[in-house]
C-alpha cells in the first residue's frame, strides 16, 4: 500500500522525470566532450607524427644508418608517454635502419596513413598482439621512412571514458530513484498526516481543532498554517451564521407576532380603525421587508461581484455628497458639522455602495447625538491611502461591544431604547470597505464615537 503510494505520488514521478532529463543531458555532454577530446587528440597526434617524421628524415638525410641509430637512442630516452617505432627500407621492403624488426603487411589509408598488427613477446614470455597505426614517406632514391606508434593507449584512453560515462549515468540513475523514492515517501506520510488530522475534524464536526504544524517545515508548514488559518474562518463563519440565525429568530418574532395579531383583530373592526392598523400592518411589512432586503445587499457584497462596476472615484466628492443629504436633518437636531477634508483621495470602487457606507456612518452619527451635539467628518490622505474619521459626541459604545458591532443584529443594548433599527448598517458598511480592500475601526472620541475607515488609493 505504502509503495503503491509511493510510486503514484507526484514527487516521485517529478524525479523520475528530473533524473532521465539529468541523465539525457549528461549523456549529450559527455559525447560533446568525448567529440571534442577524440578531435583534439587526432588534431595533436598529427602534429606529432609530422614532428616527428621531419626530425627522422633530417637525422637520416644527413647521417644515414648511423643518424637514424643516434636519433633512436636519443629519442628513447625521452619518450615516456609516447614510444615511437622508426623504420628505413629499401624499394623491396628490406630494412635498413630502425628499431622495427621488419616491414608488415597494413592497412593503407589517405595522405600516407598506415595502421597494422604486432605480436610482442611480453615480460611472461607470452606474445602479444599489439595495433599500431603510423604514417610513410618515400623518399627521392626510393627509400621508405616509416613512423609508427602504438594506439593500445587510445583504445584504452576511448574505453575508459566510454566506461565511465556510462557507470555514471547508472549510478545517476540508481541514486535518483531511490533519492525519488525517499522524498516521495516523506511527502506522502506528511500528506497523510494532514489528511487524517482533516479527516479527524470533519468526523467530529469540532471545527476549533486545528493541525499540528509543529513536525512541519518549509512548504508543509505554510499549508498547514493555511488549512489553519481556513478553519478558524469557516468556524468564524459557522458561529456567526448560527448568531445570524438566532437574531433573525429574535428580531423578527416581535414584528411578525405583531403582524400576525393585528391581522386576526382586523377583520372585527370599523371601517376607519382598519385603515389605520392596514397602515400600520404596512410600516410593519415595510420594516420586515427593509431587513432582508439590507442582508441580500450584504451577502451581494460579501461575494465580491460588485467588482466588476469598479471605477476611479473620489472620495472627497463622495464624501461632500453625503454631508449636503444629511444637513438638513443635522440642522433641525441643532447638531453642528465641521468638515476637515484633505485634498482628494482617488480609489477604485464602487460609488454606489461607498455612499450608501458613508451615509450610515454619518446616520448613525446623527441618530445617537443630542442635540446640540457635534459630528466631524474628517480625510487625512497620506500618499497612496487615505483615512476616512467620522467622530460624533454621543453615547459611544463600550470597549467589550466594539468587536461586535459589525456582527449581523447585533445591536448595542444601550441603543434599542433610542433608536428603531436591525443591526444591518455596520455590517453592510464592513462588507463594503472590505471589498474596496480597506480597513476599519471604532475609537473613542471622549465623548462620543469615532469610526475610522483606511481606504488604499491610487498613488
Amino acid at each position: 500500500m505504502i509503495l503503491t503510494k509511493v510510486l503514484a505520488s507526484y514527487t516521485f514521478r517529478f524525479m523520475s522525470l528530473y533524473v532521465a532529463a539529468l541523465s539525457i543531458a549528461g549523456l549529450l555532454v559527455s559525447i560533446a566532450m568525448y567529440a571534442m577530446y577524440t578531435n583534439n587528440f587526432f588534431y595533436t597526434t598529427n602534429d606529432s607524427f609530422n614532428t616527428e617524421m621531419q626530425a627522422f628524415e633530417a637525422a637520416y638525410s644527413d647521417d644515414g644508418v648511423v643518424g637514424v641509430r643516434d636519433y633512436i637512442q636519443k629519442t628513447t630516452h625521452l619518450q615516456r608517454f609516447e614510444r615511437y617505432f622508426y623504420l628505413v627500407v629499401d624499394e623491396e621492403h628490406n630494412k635498413i635502419a630502425g628499431n622495427k624488426a621488419a616491414w608488415t603487411s597494413f592497412k593503407q589509408y589517405g595522405d600516407d596513413w598506415l595502421s597494422f598488427q604486432l605480436d610482442l613477446v611480453r615480460g611472461d614470455r607470452n606474445t602479444a598482439n599489439q595495433q599500431f597505426w603510423g604514417q610513410s614517406r618515400t623518399l627521392d632514391n626510393g627509400n621508405i621512412l616509416l613512423v609508427a606508434r602504438d594506439y593500445g593507449d587510445v583504445i584504452y584512453t576511448m574505453t575508459l571514458v566510454t566506461y565511465v560515462v556510462l557507470r555514471s549515468m547508472a549510478i545517476t540513475i540508481a541514486l535518483g530513484i531511490i533519492g525519488g523514492a525517499v522524498l516521495a515517501a516523506l511527502s506522502v506520510y506528511r500528506v497523510d498526516k494532514i489528511n487524517q488530522s482533516v479527516s479527524a475534524i470533519m468526523t467530529s464536526g469540532d471545527l476549533s481543532q486545528r493541525i499540528d504544524r509543529s513536525n512541519h517545515q518549509g512548504d508543509f508548514r505554510e499549508l498547514t498554517t493555511n488549512l489553519n488559518n481556513m478553519l478558524g474562518r469557516i468556524e468564524m463563519l459557522m458561529q456567526g451564521m448560527r448568531e445570524v440565525s438566532n437574531n433573525i429568530a429574535h428580531d423578527l418574532r416581535t414584528p411578525l407576532t405583531r403582524l400576525r395579531n393585528n391581522l386576526a383583530k382586523l377583520q372585527d373592526l370599523p371601517g376607519g380603525e382598519r385603515d389605520t392598523i392596514a397602515q400600520e400592518l404596512t410600516e410593519e411589512a415595510d420594516n420586515i421587508l427593509s431587513t432582508f432586503n439590507a442582508l441580500l445587499r450584504i451577502a451581494r457584497v460579501e461575494s465580491g461581484n460588485q467588482r466588476a462596476g469598479f471605477k476611479e472615484i473620489d472620495i472627497k466628492v463622495i464624501l461632500l455628497d453625503v454631508i449636503e443629504l444629511y444637513e438638513p436633518l443635522m440642522a433641525a437636531k441643532s447638531i453642528a458639522l465641521y468638515q476637515k477634508l484633505d485634498r482628494g483621495l482617488v480609489v477604485n470602487g464602487d460609488r454606489h455602495l461607498l455612499f450608501q457606507a458613508f451615509a450610515n456612518l454619518i446616520d448613525n452619527a446623527i441618530k445617537y447625538t443630542p442635540e446640540g451635539g457635534e459630528v466631524t467628518v474628517a480625510l487625512d490622505v497620506d500618499g497612496s491611502r487615505g483615512k476616512v474619521s467620522i467622530a460624533d459626541t454621543g453615547i459611544g459604545i463600550a470597549d467589550t461591544e466594539k468587536p461586535k458591532v459589525f456582527r449581523r443584529f447585533f445591536r448595542v443594548e444601550a441603543s434599542r431604547s433610542l433608536q428603531r433599527g436591525n443591526g444591518l448598517g455596520l455590517s453592510l458598511v464592513a462588507a463594503v470597505v472590505s471589498l474596496h480592500k480597506g480597513g476599519i475601526n471604532l475609537a473613542d472620541a471622549s465623548p462620543g464615537l469615532c469610526v475610522n475607515v483606511d481606504l488604499p488609493g491610487f498613488a
